[in-house]
C-alpha cells in the first residue's frame, strides 16, 4: 500500500485529490495539511511514502516545507502539485531536490501513474514544466561559445546509461539491457553525476537533452 500525506490550502482541492488517489486500491491518503507546517508533522508522525505538496501555502510553503522532510524523512519523495509554472517556483523546487513537479490540471489516472512512478524512484515532470526547466537550469560548464558543440569523454556504457535514464527506465531495467549488476548501473551513473557535478538524474536528463549526449 502506497502511503500519501496531501497538503493543499484550498479544502476543495484537497478532498478532489484524496478522492482521486484513494480511487486507486493500491493507495491510501494517511493524511490532509492546509499548510507547510502540518505537512511536516504529518510526514514525521506517518512517514509516508509520498508527500504530495502545494507550492503556495499560508504559514510555511512548499519549498520551505520539502526542505524539512528532506532533512528529517528522507524515505518520504515529495510531488510538488502546482498551478503555478513561473520559472522561479520551477528552479527552487529543483533546488530543494523534488521527485516530481506536476499541474494541477492532471487528470486521475495521470496523477496515480505519477505517484507510482515517484515511488519507483523515477522522477515526474509535466511536459509544459519540462520546456521551462530547458530554459531556466544552468548546469552546462561554462564555455566561450554558446553555441559551442560540447565534447564529453564519456564511454558508451555511460552513454547508454544517460539515454535510458532521459527514457525513465529504472536501475533494474537498466541492467537486464546492458547485463549488469543493479548495484553496478547504480555506481556508474554515481560517477556520471560528479563527472557533472549534478544532483539527481533529472539534471542528468535535462543535461543530457540540452547538450544532444546520446545524440
Amino acid at each position: 500500500m502506497i502511503k500519501v500525506i496531501i497538503a493543499e490550502d484550498m479544502d476543495i482541492l484537497r478532498e478532489s485529490l484524496k478522492y482521486m488517489i484513494e480511487s486507486d486500491p493500491d493507495m491510501e491518503v494517511v493524511g490532509l495539511a492546509s499548510n507547510g507546517l502540518e505537512a511536516i508533522d504529518l510526514c514525521r508522525k506517518h512517514k509516508p511514502d509520498i508527500a504530495l505538496m502545494d507550492i503556495k501555502m499560508p504559514k510555511c510553503d512548499g519549498i520551505e516545507s520539502t526542505k524539512h522532510i528532506r532533512a528529517e524523512i528522507p524515505s518520504t519523495k515529495v510531488i510538488i502539485l502546482t498551478t503555478f509554472e513561473d520559472e522561479q517556483s520551477i528552479y527552487n523546487a529543483i533546488e530543494v531536490g523534488v521527485d516530481g513537479y506536476i499541474t494541477k490540471d492532471i487528470i486521475p489516472n495521470q496523477l496515480q501513474q505519477s505517484i507510482k512512478t515517484v515511488v519507483c524512484g523515477l522522477g515526474v515532470v509535466n511536459r509544459r514544466i519540462l520546456d521551462s526547466i530547458f530554459s531556466i537550469m544552468e548546469i552546462t560548464p561554462s564555455v566561450e561559445d554558446d553555441n559551442q558543440k560540447f565534447s564529453f569523454e564519456l564511454s558508451k556504457k555511460e552513454i547508454s546509461i544517460i539515454r535510458m535514464v532521459v527514457e525513465g527506465k529504472s536501475y533494474k531495467d537498466m541492467g537486464r539491457e546492458l547485463f549488469l549488476s543493479e548495484g553496478y548501473v547504480r555506481n556508474i551513473l554515481s560517477d556520471i553525476l560528479g563527472k557533472f557535478h549534478l544532483k539527481d538524474r533529472l539534471q542528468l536528463a535535462v543535461f543530457a537533452v540540452k547538450n544532444n549526449i546520446f545524440q
